[in-house]
């Protein structure tokens, strides 16, 4: 009796918010991602069934509202408010694409007609389709209904590449969690991100959608006749998919044959909650603590090759596990390293010198990659002091094992810093912006970093001859269009240092994970991730944690799975011998222009049929 009073008028919002709500669930911490098939299932009839701007937009933005307010609630660790303006801002992109998808892209769309020219035009259409049922009978049906349902379709996925692109880029862009991230549980599927990328995988599942719709409404109204045709247009959308699936198969077994060169990494990870990470007591025992766990499970190693070597009765070659890399997070040693204009090497002091110098690159042959602050300096001659309005950096160093130390190291300055996390824009032109992130996070703004420039990879010696790394910096593993610029024909690791500690042990860790796999896939290239709280692992050129020749699950974690604990790992990354090079690493992000071009085409095109 409920259901019977429920306003009609009401069903549609109600329906996206249900859509928003499935969308939500295909992500960590549900993972329930073959939703990616069914959320958009109640949110275009819902779009498709009114023909007003604005109601497309507001249906859309229903959806995009829930979506993000669930996907994102890990923000509440940080700010209430930030989680909430967050929300409401990215939902606006799925408005805009509402707009599209209720004007260009219905299908059930009634376009409004002239009275006077009502007759004339029925006459005609009743002329053209005698002539055209003459010509072209039950087939010319079959093709004239497939071809404008993929018509449809085409358009609906176009338009939600190119908004989602669009949300990638603006404002430095915020590209987390679009659609094609669902697949990181299926790699078969996901494997296409190194053509399209991962915004480009957001296609299919948007035009498939729009084709089922579109298919069950018509076989509905056959039924009714009983008159059923083929449906030429699902068979297109079953071929798609099944494409990519069959690349994919090809592709993840491909990959797995490539020539590789092993690269054997200790990753450690320290779990320093970030409420002590930046207290300045703590920072003698955080250094200490790096040493301290770096030098066990460098121990722990020699004592298992040890009993490898005692237990060879056969006298058959033993493997030594001795790492080529040890990897720390970052901002993993809180005081930063000095550098001044038109002095060569770093300026390193006190306990960081102590702790880098005596303690940890005296326990072995391995190349220290960790992250670091860098601040520009002022050098009288004889000390280095912090220099009034210098540049600030957020960094990732690598430090060798040989020669002096202030030269043994190159640094990588982050690129891309995090929109009101690492820098306020006009925020001395605008005061007032500090005093609203004072508001929202509980903390003052304590100064904004500058971005690098460089895009050169950095060199590591591993086994005897530098390899490439492809540095990255917390939140930029999760920007394709940045890491491809580091692609050359080279042996290539990415290496991504972060720290997740913001947002506490909540579900963001595994949501970046689940980003940063796409990286890997795009650009062929293994990825070493270490992380101080979040998902320290290793993954593989096909997105896999697994190692493809032990098949040992290559993640720091406990034995209930979870990632926040204090450990180390020791695995290894499979570099691709000859550096072959994709075709989203040679040509970015080509799809998702081309998606903007058809959905600008097809918006000229319908402006010029009204005028």
């Amino acid at each position: 009796m409920a259901m019977k009073n429920f306003p009609k008028c009401l069903w549609p919002w109600v329906l996206a918010a249900v859509s928003g709500l499935l969308l939500a669930l295909c992500f960590p911490d549900w993972n329930l991602s073959g939703l990616v098939w069914v959320w958009m299932l109640p949110l275009l009839p819902a779009i498709w069934r009114g023909s007003r701007k604005r109601y497309g937009f507001g249906i859309a933005y229903t959806a995009g509202l829930v979506f993000w307010a669930v996907n994102l609630k890990w923000v509440w660790t940080v700010s209430g408010l930030g989680a909430m303006v967050l929300a409401a801002f990215l939902a606006l992109y799925f408005g805009l694409w509402g707009l599209i998808a209720v004007t260009l892209g219905n299908p059930w769309r009634k376009r409004a007609v002239n009275r006077d020219d009502v007759q004339g035009s029925a006459i005609q259409q009743k002329i053209a389709a005698k002539q055209a049922g003459k010509k072209t009978g039950l087939l010319g049906g079959v093709l004239d209904d497939s071809f404008r349902s993929l018509k449809f379709a085409l358009i609906n996925a176009a338009a939600w590449v190119a908004i989602e692109w669009l949300r990638g880029w603006l404002f430095t862009g915020f590209g987390w969690n679009g659609l094609g991230v669902t697949f990181h549980n299926t790699p078969v599927l996901a494997q296409a991100a190194d053509l399209v990328g991962v915004t480009g995988l957001a296609f299919t599942p948007v035009f498939m959608s729009a084709v089922i719709i579109q298919t069950c409404r018509r076989l509905g109204a056959e039924a009714q006749t009983g008159k059923l045709r083929p449906r030429l247009d699902f068979s297109v959308a079953a071929l798609l998919l099944a494409v990519q699936f069959c690349y994919g198969v090809w592709r993840v077994k491909d990959v797995n044959g490539w020539e590789t060169d092993r690269v054997r990494v200790l990753l450690v990870q320290e779990n320093i909650p970030q409420d002590v990470k930046w207290e300045p007591r703590a920072s003698a025992d955080i250094r200490q603590g790096y040493a301290d766990s770096t030098a066990a499970a460098l121990a722990k190693l020699e004592q298992e090759n040890v009993e490898s070597v005692q237990q060879n009765v056969n006298g058959d070659e033993v493997e030594l596990q001795t790492p080529d890399l040890v990897v720390w997070p970052e901002s993993a040693l809180p005081l930063p390293l000095l550098f001044a204009e038109g002095v060569d090497g770093y300026f390193i002091y006190g306990e960081t010198r102590h702790v880098l110098e005596k303690e940890v690159l005296p326990l072995g042959n391995f190349t220290l990659l960790l992250g670091m602050n860098e601040f520009e300096a002022e050098f009288d001659g004889e000390f280095a002091r912090f220099k009034e309005g210098g540049g600030q950096y957020n960094s990732l160093a690598t430090v060798r094992p040989d020669g002096l130390l202030e030269q043994s190291i190159q640094t990588y300055r982050k690129k891309h810093l995090v929109l009101f996390g690492e820098y306020i824009p006009f925020d001395e032109q605008l005061p007032f912006l500090r005093d609203i992130f004072k508001f929202s996070s509980g903390a003052s703004f304590a100064g904004g970093f500058t971005a690098g420039t460089s895009t050169e990879p950095l060199t590591v010696p591993v086994s005897g001859a530098d390899m490439q790394v492809i540095p990255t910096v917390c939140f930029e593993d999760t920007v394709g269009r940045l890491t491809r610029k580091f692609v050359r024909r080279e042996p290539q690791v990415i290496v991504n240092v972060t720290n997740d500690g913001w947002f506490k042990e909540s579900e963001q860790a595994l949501q970046h994970l689940a980003n940063s796999k796409f990286r890997a896939i795009e650009l062929r290239r293994p990825m070493i991730r270490s992380a101080n709280t979040g998902v320290s692992a290793i993954i593989t050129a096909t997105g896999s944690l697994k190692d493809p020749v032990t098949g040992e699950r290559q993640v720091i974690e406990d034995e209930n799975g979870r990632p926040f604990v204090r450990a180390s790992h020791y695995g290894h990354a499979y570099a691709p011998k000859h550096g072959p090079v994709s075709l989203y690493a040679m040509a970015g992000d080509w799809f998702s222009y081309l998606m903007i071009g058809l959905t600008s085409v097809a918006f000229i095109r319908a402006r010029l049929r009204s005028s």
